[in-house]
């Protein structure tokens, strides 16, 4: 299946979508997982552990999906900085996304409540891939993540905001879930 050179296709917006949903979703019900009691966490951190396996499981499907099917040309009118920053936060947030993964991998590994995804019986926290005292560099490092994920995105957004309503372009249109550019 093609698509128009100046359009994303189904693929491409259903794993945007899915995957800015789930990311949303975690950064807004995350924050203060530690603070937790024994019994709160084991809830929340299994909870956690699923959405954030799927959020790989998705990211790995769309860098594989990126790398086969390159994205749309960017429109002409943009300056160069412009695409410059556009390819970077892009390149930062699948970076960044992947990062934060592995750091709270490793993070879950140091908890002593089970990390465990039910469904598919993985329990992050029996890995064991660092010692316990590296979990509080871990959990700072995880929040510094999330944080500068939080502000790229909505750098993102705010992009995608400018081109539509400043630009008046179809930059944002080639991406919304039912629009045709």
């Amino acid at each position: 299946m093609t698509r128009p050179a100046d359009s994303y296709g189904k693929v491409d917006k259903f794993l945007h979508w899915l995957i800015a949903l789930n990311i949303g979703a975690t950064l807004i019900f995350s924050p203060g997982m530690a603070s937790l009691t024994d019994q709160e966490k084991l809830v929340q951190y299994g909870d956690h552990a699923t959405s954030v396996t799927s959020i790989l499981v998705l990211m790995v499907v769309r860098l594989v999906w990126r790398l086969t099917h390159p994205a749309p040309a960017l429109p002409n009118t943009m300056r160069p900085w412009e695409k410059l920053t556009a390819k970077g936060t892009h390149i930062g947030l699948y970076a960044l996304i992947f990062c934060q993964i592995g750091i709270g991998i490793l993070l879950a590994s140091t908890t002593n409540v089970e990390f465990k995804v039910a469904p598919l019986n993985l329990n992050y926290t029996s890995w064991q891939l660092v010692s316990h005292d590296f979990h509080g560099a871990l959990l700072l490092a995880h929040d510094i993540g999330a944080a500068m994920i939080a502000a790229l995105i909505c750098l993102h957004i705010a992009a995608a905001l400018k081109h539509h309503f400043w630009d008046k372009d179809d930059v944002l249109k080639r991406m919304l879930p039912f629009a045709r550019p």
